[in-house]
């Protein structure tokens, strides 16, 4: 009797465990009570939500950050919408972002051209097979509709409302965000949404009072629910028949109807059981500022009061699209493996609307005016190049004020990297206060320069720049954040560590240094602890995060350290080269994957390969591939590289003895290591023709500076130490 009373307690308990287990289990993969809701502003901006009281009252419990909007070729379209769901940047277009409600007529239509469906769907895409087409070619291998398939996965339901429809074309794009990888979606209603209204855009505006009481009816039964207001996109593309008073009237009107429906919306949830989340996935209203980035809010449970960021940039303020989908779904406890962003999180800050309109200011000056000081300093350079190479060939005596100007213009030109990166310190936020700065800074240079223009001036000035990126990585990026040379994160190429513009530069500046070292000291070991320490620096996950950056300088480590035993660069040694290069970015990986808890690009493509296979990594070459060629064919840093290469030919010639003299040294090793590190840069970066055209450009200022007659560094023919 005991025996069975002993047995049936365990049976019990067992049961109880197993059953608590089950609920548990449930709970944490958000078969609870959180929500989720996205409302789309397409082109909303930083301006337009001063005149939104509601949306304030959010921001001041919340958070606000600047999204990158970038799709895979742009800014504007569906491309936005759907990279924000498909894992990676995906290709759509109007045509194929057709959702339908899903009666008997679009219900027919999508049976008859994607699959049958299995229950029933509110919302689904009928030119699903044409977005799936588009995307065959695309090397980024998206998955599509990641985040609906995240939350069907764990038997959560999707929901959207709205669409941005005209009176000519259909336009819904916004739910694109929500579908999963069938296009499909539960709940929700995109046709019958809109009331006629002569004072809106097109004689129709979105009919929010509607969308608000369907909410309530599957308020129980969804998870992730998606509003697209509509009203602000038809604006937009109706702008061109509007004046300027007419456009800012209708403007203010629709602010005010979505700030109205924002604060309906919000009344009626529970803050600790819901996030709310407003963006606009394209661009802003070229109309008003022409801003790039987007303003992101963020609003509910866990999201604390200040400004955005997430490990993808690590930056503060701003966010990428691809944060988007993995924010959502680890909200909602879903998985989030197949997302290439991370999520977002909330940093305290007081005052962050103007914090993020200070930070929006400054990253969009620096993008407006990067392309146009990089390509001054390459034109000048090639000037300068030019105006070297006939003085040489003409024979020009140097030994006076001529060759005293030229060698100044040189060390100039050597420093206006420099120049650039540290004119980032000053709260640039205007054209105008960019120049100033930057003259400033020249003419001071300028007469510095004019009282030294000895070597260990240039000495002085390598070592500087050296000291200058080891300080910025160790500083998260703060010294160089708003320069030209640095990564523009309306790009979104890169957010953090060092782009191939400071890696180009820095390549020149390390293995510069290691020359000098080896002369200064005579000791082998010294330079080649630093240029390891500049492996370290430009490839570690947390520094640098730059993978053909480090292929680069790595490669000028090992012909460095190849150069100074007196090797040769032959075939066995190039094989070694390959295992030790393979070596080290495997470790690199390791590190990533290991012990960062949001791997870099590296990280992610060692998993994406463990994933999908190594077949993977010819969709990564041929991108890469085809960004060189691009570059190449329309860059001029080509031209700027070509000129280098034939003005160190010209000068090896000409000045044969000098030459031979500074290649004796550990300078010409250092030299020769630097030329290796930009020829490989070249090859594998997929925008590598600025980082070998800027190292380049470093390298023969520096020789040109160093050959000028001058009898401190050469006496009767001999190096002078």
């Amino acid at each position: 009797m005991k025996r069975s009373r002993l047995y049936l307690t365990v049976l019990i308990i067992t049961i109880a465990l197993f059953l608590f287990g089950q609920i548990s289990y449930g709970i944490g993969y958000g078969e609870g009570d959180s929500k989720a809701y996205i409302i789309v502003i397409n082109r909303l901006t930083l301006s337009d939500i001063e005149k939104m009281p509601n949306v304030n009252r959010l921001i001041d419990e919340g958070s606000i950050g600047l999204m990158n909007t970038r799709g895979i070729s742009g800014y504007k379209g569906a491309e936005s919408f759907i990279t924000i769901n498909a894992s990676t940047k995906a290709y759509a277009n109007n045509e194929s972002s057709q959702l339908h409600n899903l009666n008997d007529e679009y219900k027919g239509i999508y049976e008859n051209r994607v699959s049958l469906l299995d229950k029933d769907y509110a919302i689904g895409n009928v030119q699903l097979g044409k977005l799936y087409n588009q995307n065959e070619t695309n090397n980024y291998s998206p998955h599509i509709g990641a985040l609906g398939d995240s939350i069907h996965s764990i038997g959560l339901k999707t929901a959207s409302y709205g669409n941005s429809d005209t009176d000519e074309e259909v336009i819904r794009s916004a739910p694109l965000i929500v579908m999963d990888s069938k296009g499909l979606i539960d709940y929700g209603n995109v046709e019958d949404i809109l009331l006629e209204d002569i004072d809106y855009p097109y004689g129709i505006r979105t009919d929010y009072d509607k969308i608000l009481s369907e909410l309530v009816t599957v308020k129980e039964e969804t998870s992730l629910v998606l509003v697209d207001t509509g009203d602000l996109n038809r604006l937009n593309s109706y702008s061109d028949f509007l004046s300027t008073d007419v456009f800012y009237q209708k403007r203010n009107l629709i602010l005010r109807d979505i700030d109205i429906f924002i604060g309906d919306m919000v009344a009626n949830l529970d803050k600790e059981k819901s996030m709310l989340m407003i963006l606009s996935p394209n661009a802003g209203e070229e109309r008003i500022d022409g801003n790039r980035l987007s303003p992101l809010i963020l609003w509910g449970k866990g999201v604390d009061k200040g400004i955005l960021t997430s490990s993808t940039t690590n930056r503060e303020g701003v966010i990428s699209n691809l944060d988007i989908s993995p924010t959502v779904a680890k909200f909602l406890k879903a998985p989030i493996e197949n997302m290439a962003g991370n999520p977002i999180q909330s940093l305290s800050r007081s005052g962050a609307v103007e914090h993020i309109n200070s930070i929006n200011n400054r990253i969009s000056i620096a993008s407006k005016i990067r392309s146009k000081t990089l390509l001054v300093y390459g034109i000048v350079i090639i000037l300068t190049m030019l105006m070297g190479v006939a003085l040489f060939i003409l024979n020009i005596n140097m030994d006076n004020r001529l060759g005293t100007t030229f060698k100044r213009l040189c060390l100039l030109l050597y420093a206006i990297p420099m120049i650039l990166i540290l004119s980032s310190l000053f709260n640039i936020d205007s054209i105008s206060k960019y120049l100033i700065s930057l003259i400033v800074l020249i003419l001071l240079f300028s007469f510095i320069a004019n009282k030294h223009d000895r070597k260990w001036d240039i000495y002085l000035i390598t070592i500087a720049y050296f000291i200058i990126f080891l300080l910025d990585l160790l500083l998260n990026g703060s010294i160089t954040r708003y320069s030209v040379l640095s990564h523009d994160p309306i790009i979104g190429a890169r957010y953090f560590g060092m782009g191939n513009e400071m890696v180009g530069v820095f390549l020149a500046i390390a293995t510069l240094i290691a020359g000098i070292l080896m002369d200064r000291f005579k000791n082998k070991l010294i330079p080649v602890i630093v240029l390891l320490l500049s492996v370290i620096m430009v490839g570690h996950p947390r520094l640098g995060a730059n993978v053909g950056g480090t292929l680069a300088i790595l490669s000028a480590t090992l012909y460095f350290i190849l150069a100074t035993m007196g090797k040769q660069l032959d075939f066995k040694n190039l094989f070694l080269f390959a295992i030790l290069i393979g070596i080290v970015i495997g470790i690199l990986g390791y590190i990533d994957i290991a012990l960062n808890p949001n791997p870099t690009h590296l990280g992610k493509t060692i998993e994406l390969i463990r994933e999908k296979g190594i077949g993977i990594t010819q969709n990564i070459i041929n991108r890469k591939l085809l960004m060189n060629i691009k570059l190449i064919g329309a860059s001029i840093w080509t031209k700027v590289l070509l000129f280098n290469m034939i003005v160190q030919v010209v000068i090896s010639y000409i000045l044969e003895d000098k030459i031979q003299l500074l290649m004796e040294k550990g300078l010409g090793k250092g030299i020769l290591s630097g030329i290796v590190g930009s020829l490989v840069g070249l090859l594998l970066n997929d925008s590598g023709i600025i980082l070998s055209a800027l190292a380049m450009s470093i390298i023969t200022l520096f020789i040109l500076f160093m050959v000028i007659d001058d009898e401190e560094i050469f006496v009767n023919g001999k190096w002078n130490n």
